[in-house]
């Protein structure tokens, strides 16, 4: 008798644990976490500038008694000459404190036979301002040719410059449009030769 009583008893207790579990809801399962796409990078500057716009230029050459001027005039007497024309540069900033330059001026408007010529290559330390604004030196070697001047001459050349660019700046760089103004001195000679080149530029830039 006994044993069915505790047969009895032990059903009872398992069937009801079974209906129990019915109410029971399953755990959730944990989210599965996607991915974020990484944001695109940000790429810099290249540092390369191309440069362009309009110039002044007063040249002065004064050479010994026996050299002669491509007029035929002595080049004892002083010629000096006033003309205009335009300015060309291409450059690499190396960061945003140095940079190298090409240049290139032509002046065949304003005084006749004084045409002015001039090719250089320039290290340029650069000095930022403001966010917008930088000032520049340039110190360089170039080539000038002047039609009061029997043949080209070389020599060192130099000159101080001032940007405004439009564009924000990454990693101190500067990226799309400027504009820019300076004055340079492509050349000066003295002894024998006394010559001397003063230009003043001023033109529109782009960074790339």
């Amino acid at each position: 008798m006994k044993k069915v009583i505790f047969s009895l008893v032990a059903a009872t207790a398992l069937s009801s644990s079974l209906f129990a579990g019915k109410n029971v809801a399953p755990a959730p399962l944990p989210p599965v976490p996607v991915p974020e796409k990484p944001a695109p990078a940000v790429l810099p500057p290249l540092g390369l500038y191309v440069g362009g716009g309009l110039t002044y230029a007063k040249s002065q050459c004064q050479c010994d008694d026996n050299t002669r001027c491509s007029d035929g005039t002595s080049c004892a007497q002083p010629h000096e000459g006033k003309t205009y024309g335009v300015n060309l540069k291409a450059g690499f900033d190396l960061n945003e404190y140095i940079g190298i330059e090409g240049r290139y001026l032509y002046t065949p408007w304003g005084d006749e036979d004084k045409t002015l010529k001039h090719y250089g290559i320039y290290l340029k330390p650069n000095a930022p301002v403001t966010d917008n604004i930088d000032v520049y030196g340039l110190l360089g070697y170039g080539k000038t040719e002047c039609e009061t001047m029997p043949k080209s001459e070389k020599g060192f050349a130099w000159g101080l410059g001032a940007e405004y660019s439009f564009g924000k700046k990454t990693a101190g760089l500067k990226e799309g449009w400027g504009v820019y103004a300076e004055y340079t001195r492509p050349l000066k000679k003295s002894g024998a030769k006394n010559i001397k080149t003063d230009v003043l530029s001023g033109g529109v830039s782009y960074h790339f």
